[in-house]
Order: structure tokens, then sequence, then C-alpha cells
């Protein structure tokens, strides 16, 4: 049995490659949506959206706890952009699931607001990156 030390840090692991790994599907399905007009590939984006946002609590709230057990809850560079760029995560993750939820339709109109919901999805991709990148400067 891990300690529950040890099983956090294997916890934040998981979660955050989980979470990692649907934010760039998801832009490639927006694309693949952009192009093709297929509507399953905007649904499945959506669903995606969905699951990662659902995991960012657990990714994040596993770190917050690595970090303040593990590093003693330093201030660096890495962890306070870590800290801002995880809650900007959360936030927009929110704000795309709560729009998608409220409008279905929104990648069907045409306008402002489909491109600012597209552009969102993309820079959640890029903020997951981001994040993946300054945690791989631990390993």
């Amino acid at each position: 049995m891990l300690p529950l030390k040890k099983l956090i840090v294997h916890i934040h692991h998981i979660a955050t490659h989980f979470t990692n790994a649907l934010f760039p599907v998801s832009a490639a399905l927006i694309t693949l949506y952009l192009i093709t007009n297929n509507p399953s590939f905007e649904t499945a984006c959506y669903y995606l959206i969905v699951f990662g946002l659902m995991s960012i609590p657990a990714a994040y709230g596993s770190g917050f706890y690595d970090w303040r057990t593990r590093f003693q809850g330093r201030r660096t560079f890495i962890f306070d952009h870590k800290i801002v760029f995880g809650i900007i995560f959360l936030i927009l993750a929110s704000v795309v699931v709560i729009w998608r939820s409220i409008d279905g339709g929104i990648m069907y109109s045409a306008g402002f607001n489909k491109w600012l919901y597209v552009t969102l999805i993309y820079f959640l991709t890029g903020i997951a990156t981001y994040l993946g990148y300054l945690g791989g400067k631990f390993i």
C-alpha cells in the first residue's frame, strides 16, 4: 500500500496526463468540424471538454497538495505560473462548457461568437500544453 503522500503524487500525474490529452484532441475535433461541417466532430469536442473540466479539480487539487507537502509550498516562477494558469484553465473550461451547454448551436451560427468560442478552445489547448511543460521541468 502506497503512503498517502506518494499516492497523491501518482494521482496528480494520472489526472494531469488525462486532462492534458483531452484538450488538444478537442481542438483537433473542432478543427475537423470547421473543415468538414460534420456535427459529430463538434459534439465529440464538447464532450471531451466536459470530461476535461471534470478532471481539472483532481489534477489541480492533487498538484496543490503535492506542492504544499513535497515542495513545502515554496514560491517560484514555475509554481506561481502553475497556480495562476491552473485557475485560468479551470475558469476558461467552465466558460466553454457553460456557454456550449446554454447555446448548443453556437458552432452553427455565423459571426463573432462562433469564432470566440473556437478561440477559447484553442486557448485551453495552449494552457494545457503550458501547464504540462511547466510540470515536465520537475521530471
